[in-house]
């Protein structure tokens, strides 16, 4: 459920003009990683196997790359390749550790 979650908020949050977003104080690409990292632990953990958590991997990474394709018609918005490789990095470092929680949840 919270995978769910977390997948509206990024996806509203990735479409709203510029002028709706709110201020965030965190570092932009910090922002992104962060986002996609815990959509990693969140589905990595939600669903087991490591099939599983590399396919949630590669989906979120194709859907941060078309999230900011679909930005650049936006109002204020723009593409950035900077913002997809933070949404890698994220994903990767998510992944890594909802892999090892899942080790360790089996004992």
């Amino acid at each position: 459920m919270a995978f769910y979650v977390g997948l509206g908020l990024v996806v509203a949050l990735s479409l709203i003009p510029q002028d709706a977003m709110p201020t965030p104080d965190l570092w932009d690409k910090a922002n992104h990683g962060l986002a996609y990292g815990a959509l990693a632990v969140a589905g990595g953990i939600g669903y087991r196997g490591l099939r599983t958590l590399i396919l949630v991997a590669l989906g979120l990474l194709l859907l941060g790359a078309a999230l900011e394709l679909a930005q650049s018609a936006l109002p204020g918005r723009i593409a950035s390749f900077y913002d997809v490789l933070a949404n890698a990095i994220g994903i990767v470092l998510g992944s890594l550790f909802a892999g090892g929680a899942n080790t360790n949840l089996r004992g």
